[in-house]
């Protein structure tokens, strides 16, 4: 448990710096990237934020994790939370042929539309992959 909190820490600290250096960088260049930075300075205060939460009411309940404990670690959830992956795989998947359409309908820029394309084939090279690994290991 000791170290979610040091790493939750890190997070919100990250996160704030970003947000403040996105609000330092001025220059019409910097805008794009500004925006990235607040995202994500955004994003890591919160799960940062999160995580201290957590780790202050598993301290002071010890029941509560040791029941999470357990929960994390049961044999069905993990299949649940399998199953639950492998699902949300396939309706990625079938997100992204959309995005590709869609990019071609508006006419975007070849680079954009092949690089969604790319995406979909790197998708299915990494499931083949891990199916051959997986059969090899089980």
């Amino acid at each position: 448990m000791k170290k979610k909190f040091p790493f939750g820490i890190l997070q919100l600290i990250t996160g704030i710096c970003l947000i403040i250096l996105s609000f330092l960088l001025k220059a019409e260049i910097a805008k794009p990237i500004c925006g990235v930075f607040i995202g994500v300075g955004g994003g890591l205060s919160g799960l940062g934020i999160i995580r201290l939460i957590t780790y202050h009411i598993e301290s002071s309940n010890p029941a509560i994790r040791r029941a999470k404990e357990i929960e994390n670690n049961d044999e069905r959830n993990t299949m649940i939370r399998n199953r639950a992956k492998a699902k949300a795989g396939d309706i990625t998947q079938w997100l992204i042929i959309a995005i590709t359409y869609v990019t071609i309908l508006i006419s975007a820029p070849l680079w954009v539309s092949s690089f969604v394309v790319a995406v979909y084939v790197l998708y299915n090279l990494i499931v083949v992959f891990l199916i051959n690994k997986y059969q090899k290991e089980m």
